[in-house]
């Protein structure tokens, strides 16, 4: 993927606030929820190998519940769309606050992800305590979810730091956090390399920063999944630049949604490399919302609202907390193994999301408030 210098194009924006596009919190939403139903789905449904004559709504069913990957691959397109492409505006003009950058995202992830991992100890130990018995507790690691006996003491000041997955190993009790820590480094990584493709630099130093940039992060990281990942996030800045600046065709759009599906349902399947269908999604998705009218597109609009606010909550605690309703189900007399889709996995798998959705949807209440007024105050401290 090329770096995102190619789409600064036209007259810079007068104001670099963006606006707000309604189609971003049903993805956002929608993105959580598939990340939610193949967590769910992996705590009690056997795999669809060995399900025996399964009919089309069942297959259905599973392609639908098995794309949680997948929707952490829509999750950077929007957060490269919406921090990126904010901070790329800000650089262009001149007008990029370092410190404000810093505590936006700060605030953004420390203060759910702190009162999220306490909790998430707190139910793990629950449940390895008056739960101990059972599957869901007594195996570990737990698959196919990976969730093993918390974390151990070197993982701790890693997830603290928001690294778990680019500096330690993310298993552990909350194994989906992987992808929270490449979120974190690409929030770091790109305004330097905005800086390095807009500032006004000579050729020659331009070329000697971004190759510092490149070689020190290859060096520290090496060649791997993470530059498709950084590749998709940049995807979204280029969406963002797009819709704030060309009037893309909405076939464009349209062809671009349809590439994303098409792509969703190849990951499932072994006709084309988990790769390029990683970028089908990702790109697919870049390509819809740089369309002005479908980023605008206001579908469903107060339910995504509500969700997208809730959504990173639920992303955090959601499995520990499908592990835990799994185990008391187990307890109260549901099967103790994988089992096949039946009235029996089906309402395990609607108890889990149900319960998961509540509490995600009442801690983030609690959390709300908190971070909005630790951030004005953080805004307030002299520099």
């Amino acid at each position: 993927m090329s770096p995102p210098a190619g789409l600064s194009v036209g007259v810079p924006p007068k104001a670099t606030d963006a606006p707000h596009w309604p189609f971003l919190d049903l993805v956002r939403f929608g993105a959580a929820l598939l990340v939610l139903f193949g967590h769910a789905r992996g705590l009690y449904f056997e795999s669809i190998t060995r399900v025996p004559d399964a009919g089309i709504l069942t297959r259905l069913f599973y392609l639908f519940t098995g794309l949680h990957y997948e929707g952490v691959m829509l999750f950077f397109v929007v957060s490269g769309f919406l921090v990126g492409g904010s901070a790329w505006r800000n650089i262009e003009v001149g007008r990029f606050d370092t410190r404000l950058y810093l505590i936006n995202r700060f605030s953004r992830i420390y203060l759910v992800l702190i009162p999220a991992l306490v909790l998430v100890f707190l139910v793990e130990s629950l449940g390895g305590h008056f739960l101990a018995d059972t599957r869901f507790y007594a195996v570990r690691p737990l698959f196919p979810s990976e969730v093993a006996n918390g974390w151990t003491w070197n993982q701790i000041p890693c997830h603290l730091s928001a690294l778990q997955g680019v500096a330690c190993a993310p298993w552990g009790a909350d194994p989906p956090l992987w992808s929270l820590g490449w979120e974190w480094l690409f929030y770091l990584v790109a305004p330097v390399l905005f800086a390095i493709c807009l500032l006004r630099f000579r050729p020659l130093t331009r070329a000697i920063a971004f190759g510092c940039l490149w070689v020190s992060l290859l060096s520290v990281l090496g060649i791997g999944q993470w530059l498709l990942w950084f590749g998709i996030w940049l995807s979204g800045v280029g969406a963002s630049l797009l819709a704030m600046r060309r009037k893309v065709p909405v076939l464009v759009g349209f062809a671009g949604l349809a590439l994303c599906a098409v792509a969703l349902a190849l990951s499932r399947t072994s006709l084309v490399p988990g790769v390029l269908a990683d970028l089908g999604v990702g790109l697919g998705l870049a390509v819809a919302v740089s369309c002005r009218k479908i980023a605008n597109a206001a579908i469903l609009e107060s339910i995504a609202a509500r969700g997208a606010t809730f959504s990173y909550s639920l992303y955090l605690i959601h499995l520990p907390v499908g592990v835990f309703v799994g185990g008391v189900l187990e307890r109260l007399g549901w099967p103790t193994t994988l089992i096949q889709p039946g009235p029996t996995a089906y309402a395990a798998f609607a108890l889990i999301v149900a319960t998961a959705l509540a509490c995600a949807f009442f801690f983030a209440e609690l959390t709300e408030k908190h971070t909005a007024r630790f951030r004005r105050f953080l805004s307030r401290v002299p520099a």
